[in-house]
């Protein structure tokens, strides 16, 4: 499957609002199988990063970690940057550490507590799922 290419446009206060505010953005797509991290260039321009995920759903993030759902697995991401460090002008490079295939389970949404209590929804079945903890 080849993928539609993407062009990402913003309005014309969205930019400031992102400064403003000293944020960035992570959301998914399952329409597109995408997941996207929108921030800011050191130059104040917009920055985009996507990568594509089978049915990307469900995400939540930590200052350090981002957990997402997708058709048939929830993967968690780290970060793997100090504070001040950078990896080509960004602040912050998640890397994938632990992936789990759950099978065809529709996970919608993700709710993180305490670490390792992780919890995941479904809507297909009406359950939750709670992964074992890492030996």
């Amino acid at each position: 499957m080849t993928p539609k290419p993407l062009e990402i446009t913003c309005s014309r206060h969205f930019l400031s609002w992102l400064q403003d505010q000293e944020i960035s953005l992570a959301f998914t797509t399952y329409q597109t199988n995408r997941l996207f991290l929108i921030g800011l260039k050191p130059n104040g321009q917009l920055s985009s990063f996507e990568r594509l995920f089978d049915r990307a759903m469900g995400l939540w993030a930590t200052p350090n970690h981002l957990y997402l759902s997708t058709r048939y697995q929830f993967w968690q991401f780290d970060n793997v940057l100090h504070p001040g460090q950078f990896y080509k002008g960004y602040d912050q490079l998640y890397v994938p550490r632990i992936a789990y295939t759950t099978g065809d389970l529709d996970i919608h949404d993700v709710v993180m507590g305490k670490l390792p209590q992780q919890t995941l929804t479904n809507n297909h079945i009406n359950v939750k799922f709670t992964p074992p903890p890492r030996k």
